[in-house]
């Protein structure tokens, strides 16, 4: 279980280390004279995203552990 919960947790930073990448902007992106951005700020996209993964990978888990029986209401009496 460990094992899965840290492949999870390298797949979730996998995925969100380019979001925040691309919300940031990079050097390729530069503001057409004033002080206001221009285009899209994909920032809030990224934290939405970010955030809808989270229940994602909890549910995930914790149809993993109702498959192998882990929250089963029987009780073994050895």
């Amino acid at each position: 279980m460990r094992r899965l919960a840290v492949s999870l947790y390298v797949l979730v930073v996998y995925m969100a280390l380019p979001a925040m990448a691309f919300a940031q902007g990079g050097p390729a992106q530069s503001s057409a004279g004033g002080d206001a951005p221009t285009g899209h700020d994909g920032t809030i996209t990224s934290v939405f995203i970010v955030a809808a993964g989270i229940p994602a990978v909890l549910a995930l888990l914790t149809l993993i552990d109702v498959a192998r029986g882990k929250h089963t209401e029987r009780h073994s009496d050895h």
